[in-house]
């Protein structure tokens, strides 16, 4: 069990507010879940988060490590977690930092993600990691603040019919996500197979995080098409009520098209359906791989670095969504790679430029 730790917080009415911050026990089910129907009603995507039985399953299993932070009246005031993603992934993922409305206003949200961070850095990981919302930056920015850098986007997840909150969607129909990250055991990406058009965004991303990498000669990118292997490994999951389709390709083969093809015919890219993948630039077909994928209408929104032994470039596909980048709510630092992003969608679906007068660098 982690150390408790105490904290007092004044508003600007000056009144103050005494609270620990401590790991979960049994027992703060209920107020966990209070947290969570305060904010989302009962449409928050994690769907185990409503069920006392899950939440000690996860805590028991080691999987996700819960805290609280609690007034001195013993009312749960705010929870946040910690996820671990062993045996595929070795990075912590912070996540799930909710607080019951009538507690917000008192700068808990940065004393709450500090204490999360001691309890992270405490342990062995690859990365610390965050998929920051993107109808709000202020999880962007206070992490920020932390030392975890911005790496791209993965867009278009959830359906926002299916989720109330109490931020403004804009007009996108699907929230996206942001995606953040601190190198902790793992600080070499190793050699990487990026296409060179990419390459000075992921050289920015790399060296922001501070984090050793090697882009593979020009020459060994560009493969035999009878030297790739035949078959492909994939993993693929779709969440139906998000509508939302993710695929991980772990090394790419020769029927890299028919496979992606075939989980297309099974989940058509219709309606507020959308795919994102995860392509592992490790391989060293990811070049030849992201240009069958591109011919296939997926575009380039990003990296997953630094989270287990391969690379991930992140490609998105909208199918029939539109996507409004001016909609977003991002950091400074998020900004100029969402503009990146943007830029590489109009591209790919040949979209006249809307964004020529932007203040985004």
């Amino acid at each position: 069990m982690n150390p408790e730790k105490q904290i007092q917080l004044k508003n600007n009415k000056g009144e103050c507010l005494t609270l620990r911050l401590r790991e979960y026990r049994q027992g703060d089910e209920g107020g966990m879940i209070a947290c969570i129907r305060d904010e989302y009603g009962e449409t928050y995507f994690k769907r185990g988060f409503y069920r006392s039985e899950y939440i000690k399953k996860q805590a028991e299993e080691g999987n996700i490590t819960f805290l609280v932070a609690q007034t001195m009246s013993g009312e749960i005031a705010g929870m946040l977690i910690l996820k671990q993603f062993y045996p595929e992934e070795a990075m912590c993922e912070i996540a799930s930092q909710i607080f019951r409305k009538k507690y917000r206003g008192w700068g808990l949200a940065m004393p709450f993600f500090e204490y999360g961070m001691e309890i992270l850095l405490s342990r062995s990981y690859s990365a610390a990691y965050c998929l920051p919302v993107t109808f709000h930056p202020i999880t962007q920015v206070l992490l920020y603040r932390l030392g975890l850098r911005a790496a791209g986007f993965v867009l278009n997840v959830f359906d926002m019919e299916k989720i109330v909150h109490s931020y403004q969607n804009g007009r996108n129909i699907k929230h996206s996500q942001a995606v953040q990250i601190m190198p902790l055991g793992k600080k070499d990406a190793g050699m990487l197979y990026i296409p060179r058009k990419h390459q000075a965004f992921c050289r920015a991303v790399y060296e922001s995080a501070k984090a050793a990498y090697q882009f593979a000669p020009e020459k060994e990118t560009c493969c035999v098409q009878e030297k790739i292997p035949e078959k492909s490994n994939i993993s693929y999951i779709n969440d139906e009520v998000q509508s939302s389709l993710e695929i991980r390709i772990y090394w790419a083969g020769r029927d890299l098209k028919q496979r992606i093809g075939a989980i297309h015919a099974r989940f058509p890219l219709q309606g507020k359906q959308t795919s994102n993948i995860f392509l592992n630039c490790s391989d060293p077909y990811a070049v030849w791989a992201y240009e069958c994928l591109e011919n296939m209408g997926y575009f380039f929104t990003g990296l997953k670095p630094l989270c287990s032994e391969k690379e991930y470039i992140i490609l998105h596909n909208p199918g029939e969504t539109v996507i409004y980048f001016e909609d977003y709510a991002v950091s400074g630092e998020f900004a100029s790679l969402l503009y990146y992003v943007r830029v590489c969608y109009e591209q790919q679906y040949k979209i006249k430029d809307n964004y020529k007068d932007s203040q985004v660098p």
